[in-house]
């Protein structure tokens, strides 16, 4: 299997709204949340399979610029 990066729409039940979730294959890069008390903030977490995360950049951009459209 071919690792790509996608998106999700999640509704958590510690968030007010809803978050934007960043996979690679099946880990999760990062989660973009738009909370009234803090605004647009995003969380990157570990990569669990070596040191650093390595996809293409303008895949992760786009993905960004998606979730500010559907979050704000």
């Amino acid at each position: 299997m071919i690792n790509r990066l996608t998106a999700q729409i999640a509704s958590l039940p510690d968030r007010e709204n809803v978050v934007y979730e960043i996979y690679f294959g099946a880990n999760q890069v990062a989660e973009i949340s738009n909370e009234p008390d803090s605004g647009m903030r995003i969380e990157i977490f570990t990569c669990p399979d070596s040191g650093s995360w390595n996809f293409s950049f303008n895949e992760f951009r786009s993905l960004v610029e998606q979730a500010e459209r559907n979050l704000i």
